[in-house]
C-alpha cells in the first residue's frame, strides 16, 4: 500500500486553496451562462426558456457524471482528477469563446463543463480527506462548497467589470486562464490508491440516497433562484450593473455561511442535519419574498435565501462522508447526483414560468422546495434516532 504523508498546515491549506479553486472553474461556465444572458442577447436569440435549458444541461450532465466520477476517482485519485477537469472545463470555456454563435452550440460547448464539473466535487473531496485533519472537514468541506457560490460571485462580477467593457466572450477566455492557473498550482504529492482498490459500498436504500433527495430539492430552489436573479432582477427595474453586482453579493452570502456553519460543525460535533433543517424552512421565507417584486425587497430577500437556504452544500457534504468514511468519494457522487437532478430541474421551470409572466409563481415554488427539503432532512433524522 502507499502510504501517505501525514497532513500539516502547509499542505492543508494549499489543499484547501486549490480545492476551492477547482470547484470555482468547473462551476463558472454554468453561472457565466446564466451572469452574461442580457449580453449573449445581443448576438443571438437566447431568451428565458433557452437560458433554463443551457443551465439545465449542464447540471443534467453533471448529474449523470457525478456518480461515475466518485467511482472513478477511487482509483486514479484527486491529482489526476484535477488534470482530467481541468482539460474539460478549458475545452468547455474555449468553445463557448470561439464557437458559440446560437443556442445549440452554446449548449454544446456546456455539455462538456458539465462533465468537468460532476467530476469536480468527488475530486476536491478526495483530496480533502487525504490532506485535512479530520477535525478541521467540516470547515473545508464548508470551503469547498462556497466555491460554488464564490463561481457565482465570479460570475456575477464578471458582467460589469468584464463583459460590458470587454464583451462577454472575453468572460470565458479568463475561465480557461483560471482553470490553467490551478493546474499550475495543484499539489503533485497526493497518492492515488493502489492499483484494484475498491472501497465497499452499503447496498440498498441508506441515509446518504436520502440525503441526495434532499439535495435535490434544495438545489433546484437555489439554483433556481440564481440562474435567473439578473433577468428577474432588470426586469423589475434594477440597473444592469447593480444586478450583477447584487448575484455577487447573494453568491459571497452563501459561500460566507456555508464556511461558518462548517466551522460551527467542527467546534460542536453535530450532526449537519439538525441546523440544516431550520436553516432550509428559514430560507423558503426568502424564495417566497422575492414575489413582491419591489427593488429593494428583491436584494433583502435574495440575501435571505442565500444566507439560509443556499448554505446547505458544506453541511450535507461533511454529513454523507461521516456516514461513509470508507468511500468518501462514492458517497459525495450520490449527494451530488442529487444536488445536480436538481440544478436541472430548478432552472428549467423557473425558466418555463417566467417566459409567461409568472415570476412570482416560480419564486413560491423555489420557496416550497426549499421548505420539501427540509422535511426530508427531519425525516431521515428521525429514522435514524429510531
Amino acid at each position: 500500500m502507499i502510504s501517505e504523508p501525514e497532513p500539516n498546515s502547509a499542505s492543508s491549506g494549499r489543499a484547501l486553496t486549490i480545492g476551492v479553486l477547482v470547484i470555482v472553474a468547473t462551476v463558472l461556465p454554468g453561472f457565466l451562462t446564466a451572469s452574461l444572458a442580457t449580453r449573449i442577447r445581443d448576438d443571438f436569440s437566447f431568451e428565458n426558456s433557452a437560458l433554463g435549458l443551457c443551465v439545465a444541461v449542464f447540471y443534467l450532465v453533471s448529474a449523470v457524471s457525478s456518480n461515475p466520477a466518485g467511482r472513478l476517482l477511487e482509483r486514479i485519485g484527486p491529482v489526476r482528477g484535477m488534470r482530467l477537469a481541468a482539460a474539460l472545463t478549458t475545452a468547455s470555456c474555449l468553445a463557448v469563446a470561439l464557437g458559440a454563435h446560437s443556442s445549440a452550440t452554446l449548449t454544446a460547448a456546456l455539455v462538456v463543463g458539465g462533465v468537468a464539473n460532476g467530476l469536480g466535487g468527488p475530486t476536491v473531496t478526495a483530496l480533502f480527506k487525504a490532506r485535512i485533519p479530520e477535525a478541521r472537514q467540516g470547515r473545508a468541506f464548508g470551503l469547498q462548497q462556497s466555491g460554488a457560490s464564490l463561481g457565482s460571485l465570479a460570475a456575477g462580477l464578471a458582467l460589469p467589470l468584464i463583459a460590458i467593457p470587454l464583451g462577454w466572450r472575453w468572460a470565458f477566455v479568463a475561465c480557461a486562464v483560471l482553470v490553467l492557473a490551478t493546474v499550475i498550482l495543484a499539489p503533485r504529492d497526493v497518492p492515488a490508491p493502489p492499483p484494484g482498490t475498491r472501497a465497499a459500498k452499503p447496498d440498498g436504500f441508506t441515509a446518504i440516497h436520502g440525503i441526495a433527495v434532499a439535495a435535490a430539492l434544495a438545489s433546484a430552489a437555489g439554483v433556481g433562484m440564481v440562474s435567473f436573479l439578473v433577468s428577474y432582477s432588470v426586469e423589475s427595474g434594477i440597473d444592469e450593473t447593480a444586478a450583477g453586482l447584487l448575484l455577487g453579493a447573494v453568491s459571497l452570502t452563501a459561500a460566507l455561511s456555508r464556511i461558518v456553519l462548517g466551522g460551527l460543525l467542527d467546534r460542536s460535533g453535530d450532526d449537519a442535519l439538525k441546523p440544516l433543517t431550520w436553516m432550509l424552512a428559514g430560507g423558503a421565507v426568502g424564495f417566497v419574498a422575492l414575489a413582491q417584486g419591489s427593488p429593494g425587497v428583491i436584494g433583502v430577500a435574495a440575501l435571505l435565501a442565500a444566507g439560509l437556504g443556499w448554505a446547505w452544500p458544506g453541511g450535507l457534504n461533511l454529513a454523507v462522508v461521516r456516514r461513509a468514511p470508507e468511500a468518501p468519494a462514492w458517497a459525495v457522487g450520490v449527494m451530488l447526483t442529487g444536488l445536480f437532478v436538481g440544478a436541472v430541474c430548478g432552472p428549467l421551470a423557473v425558466g418555463l414560468l417566467a417566459d409567461h409572466g409568472h415570476f412570482t409563481g416560480a419564486w413560491l415554488l423555489c420557496g416550497a422546495l426549499a421548505l420539501a427539503a427540509a422535511a426530508t432532512l427531519a425525516v431521515i433524522r428521525r429514522r435514524e434516532r429510531a
